[in-house]
């Protein structure tokens, strides 16, 4: 396996993580010697473990000392993960115990995203707290198409776990867009949508749905009406047709996000909508009355980067006076 021409092709969709994936190979060419353009490796990537993968981490912290904050180095073992989900899924290669250990969610013994976020959360080479980035593009897309397979016409969500993918899908589909958090979504009644005109009013304000959420909003009232012989009070309820529990973990969302794109945390999916917001002009004020964001949250979505100074620019070149400046 060349995996100089893996890790390219894997970073064609996941440019996002093309340092990280860079640190990785400086580690397995430099750190282990290893010919990582031999089509002949192969053997070593199935006998590569999780302690494997530790050990990179480590090395880039304490040794290279290229990973200075908690943030930067879950970044990396995030990368590494999608890395070798990509490896699984486009070469030949067989190394089930790690591929397993990666899968897992977090909570179970022994996995690779334990063994990494515990040694992040004790080093003492890293600094500050570990805190929820918004979603990548690559993983917003990544997100939306997987809740579009789970809401096409060809589902017919008669069995539990599909509904229950069904009603994750359309309340990440409303994170995504709309930023709004578990907290307010799980508070949306049915009476607050319109289906004639496609809105929906969230926290006084009326929002028009886009087409495709619209339709697949129709179908979701559609079957539980015909399932349960009418409407429940909230939309986003449990396969018994009860209102989301107070934890995220009652929706089964971070476990659908593990499995896609290898993260838990529902914040992620909030900042990338209030991103979104921002980027549009949306003032604060109004993005936590809609959100029910903090403003500690919605400060972090703000991104000091060339996207967000030509927003800034786009907009001052209509203040008052700014051509007699």
């Amino acid at each position: 396996m060349n995996f100089i021409k893996i890790s390219n092709d894997f970073l064609l969709n996941y440019g996002d993580y093309r340092n990280d994936v860079n640190n990785f190979i400086y580690y397995l060419s430099e750190e282990m010697k290893i010919d990582l353009n031999s089509e002949s490796n192969w053997v070593t990537f199935q006998g590569i473990d999780v302690k494997f993968l530790l050990n990179s981490l480590k090395y880039n912290v304490e040794v290279r000392k290229v990973y200075k904050s908690k943030n930067s180095a879950k970044k990396y073992s995030t990368a590494i993960a999608q890395l070798f989900n990509y490896i699984r899924m486009e070469t030949d290669i067989e190394n089930p115990n790690l591929f397993a250990s990666i899968s897992y969610n977090r909570s179970r013994e022994n996995t690779y995203m334990k063994k990494m976020m515990q040694y992040i959360e004790e080093s003492d080479y890293l600094e500050g707290n570990i805190e929820q980035d918004a979603l990548t593009r690559n993983q917003a897309y990544d997100l939306l198409n997987w809740s579009d397979e789970q809401l096409k016409d060809e589902i017919l969500w008669d069995k539990d776990g599909e509904f229950r993918k069904a009603m994750a899908a359309l309340g990440i589909k409303f994170m995504l867009i709309y930023g709004i958090t578990y907290r307010e979504l799980r508070k949306i009644r049915w009476n607050q949508y319109d289906k004639k005109r496609n809105y929906i009013k969230i926290n006084n304000y009326d929002l028009r749905l886009p087409v495709g959420l619209a339709e697949q909003m129709k179908r979701i009232e559609e079957y539980i009406k015909c399932k349960n012989n009418n409407l429940p009070e909230f939309i986003f309820v449990d396969v018994k047709y009860q209102q989301w529990g107070e934890t995220t973990s009652s929706s089964g969302i971070p476990d659908y996000l593990y499995m896609i794109i290898n993260l838990t945390s529902v914040t992620s999916i909030i900042k990338y909508g209030i991103s979104q917001m921002i980027q549009t002009g949306l003032s604060d004020s109004v993005i936590k009355k809609l959100t029910g964001a903090s403003d500690k949250i919605i400060r972090n979505c703000v991104k000091e980067d060339d996207k967000t100074s030509r927003m800034i620019n786009s907009k001052l070149v209509n203040v008052e006076l700014y051509y007699d400046f």
